[in-house]
């Protein structure tokens, strides 16, 4: 299945409002803001113009790994909390997806679709989305030897599709029992089950994690480092949870309840989920490389507030000038997500002419144009937001003709 181009005289930013269900497809305008500033985020922590950073725009295990002894900066924060706000992002998005799939599943329902042709679009998107994934990975050398198999759209296919089968063929109250078995099943075998070669003191590490030992068991060799991968097998049933709990979200808010009433269901759930989080993290500790159980009730949690303010900002208080450029990239974010990620492959592959040698692309641009602005920390950054800024800019053409990339 190729991507459908779909262009459109509606308006994309239509709010629900308190339109009952089955009045037709229902889309949010917070929701699609809220993705687009976790598309932003993406691009502005995976493109730094150096190895330069502020600490709150790299990962958590990074930071630590990177100073496995010693101060480092965030090491307070981190050590208390096991997580940096770049710790947020990709949770968010899964969060969003099952919030989206909970709105989209009933408007095509309520035109007649059967659970059967939906998981036949479910399946086909799923594989589209797996292979762009993967052609990400392979391009333009097709060196299959050294590809590294997970990846961000892998996982995202992966959860989307046993998500969605979750969600058609169970109720709320199913869909509850799912989260639980999946948050505590996930615990129980990264807990419990000892690794082989490894110190059972140690099942926290990466190394000796069982995520981590299966992922070497499968797919050594093919992974993000030569012993681990973060989007790797077996954490992503917790991240399936994560869209699950994003499903409950969804259907809240389709609800016909005032959009007060929804604001305050929000932020009680946001607190409740953060507070949850918390509360196991001294047994399980919060950590996004092993997606503990902690992690997905936090990240769930303070998904649900950030949406809240959304919510108020937009839907209530009717402020939408600020989030426009969220909006756009929000209304195309896989094809940005996607787009965003090749071209800077490619500028970290592709090498000009410099001096009497040659340096790649995006390591010229930035030596040339950034680095002399600023110290190497604000230079990085300012060429993190420029390259924001400049899909953000393809992201409000597509919008501004009405074409929506369906992947």
């Amino acid at each position: 299945m190729a991507a459908s181009i779909h262009t459109t005289t509606a308006d994309p930013k239509a709010s629900v409002g308190n339109t009952p269900p089955a009045a037709g497809r229902q889309r949010l305008e917070s929701l699609d803001v809220f993705r687009g500033l976790t598309i932003a985020g993406m691009i502005l922590v995976n493109d730094p113009g150096s190895d330069s950073f502020y600490w709150p725009l790299g990962h958590a295990d990074e930071l630590m790994t990177a100073h496995p002894s010693g101060w480092y900066p965030g090491k307070a924060w981190i050590d208390a909390n096991g997580w940096t706000p770049t710790d947020l992002i990709f949770p968010f998005f899964l969060f969003i997806v099952g919030a989206s799939m909970v709105l989209s599943f009933a408007a095509r329902q309520a035109r007649g679709d059967s659970r059967r042709i939906l998981m036949q679009h479910v399946a086909r998107r799923s594989l589209l989305i797996l292979l762009i994934g993967f052609a990400i990975r392979i391009l333009p050398y097709f060196n299959f030897a050294h590809m590294r198999y997970p990846g961000v759209l892998q996982r995202i296919a992966v959860v989307y599709l046993f998500a969605s089968v979750i969600t058609l063929w169970t109720s709320t109250r199913g869909r509850i029992l799912w989260i639980a078995g999946l948050l505590a099943g996930y615990y129980a075998l990264t807990r419990f089950v000892p690794v082989p070669g490894c110190d059972h003191a140690a099942w926290m590490t990466q190394h000796c994690s069982l995520a981590g030992w299966l992922d070497r068991k499968l797919m050594l060799g093919h992974l993000y480092r030569h012993d681990f991968d973060p989007e790797g097998l077996l954490s992503t049933l917790p991240a399936i949870a994560t869209a699950l709990l994003g499903t409950l979200a969804g259907e809240f808010l389709r609800g016909a309840a005032s959009l007060r009433h929804k604001l305050r269901g929000l932020a009680l759930a946001g607190v409740a989920g953060v507070v949850a989080g918390y509360a196991w993290h001294p047994w399980f500790p919060i950590s996004k490389p092993l997606w503990t159980s902690s992690y997905v009730l936090f990240t769930a949690g303070a998904a649900c507030l950030l949406l809240a303010l959304c919510w108020w900002l937009i839907e209530m208080r009717g402020w939408h000038a600020w989030s426009r450029p969220f909006l756009w990239l929000g209304s195309n974010a896989i094809l940005a997500y996607a787009l965003s990620t090749f071209v800077a492959k490619l500028g970290s592959i592709i090498k000009v002419p410099d001096g009497n040698n040659t340096t790649e692309v995006q390591t010229w641009i930035y030596t040339h144009w950034f680095a002399p602005l600023a110290q190497p920390k604000n230079a990085s950054l300012a060429f993190a937001l420029c390259y924001v800024a400049l899909w953000t800019l393809v992201a409000w053409g597509l919008y501004r003709k009405k074409i929506f990339v369906k992947v």
